[in-house]
């Protein structure tokens, strides 16, 4: 739905003389290579994919919260004790 509510909205803003080259989203969309297959502005241009610095963030956080748990789990240490510290 998501994929096909994109194409819409890149065919429409042809008809307005104007074209969207890059495109905004998460790591794991699967829009971008849907509109890249579609060739919605011809073969000759590509849409290009930015990431989302939020989701970037989000999955880095994610992992290293992960990274913790697992390591505290097994009794290591990751840091000292002061304030901040991992431990």
């Amino acid at each position: 739905m998501e994929q096909e509510a994109a194409l819409k909205l890149l065919q429409i803003s042809e008809d307005n003389g104007f074209r969207y080259t890059t495109l905004l989203s998460d790591g794991d969309a699967k829009t971008y290579p849907y509109l890249n297959t579609k060739e919605v502005y011809g073969p000759e241009i590509k849409i290009k994919k930015e990431e989302c610095i939020n989701h970037v963030i989000k999955r880095l956080g994610t992992s290293l919260r992960k990274a913790v748990k697992e390591w505290r789990a097994r009794g290591v240490s990751l840091g000292g004790k002061s304030r901040g510290s991992l431990k």
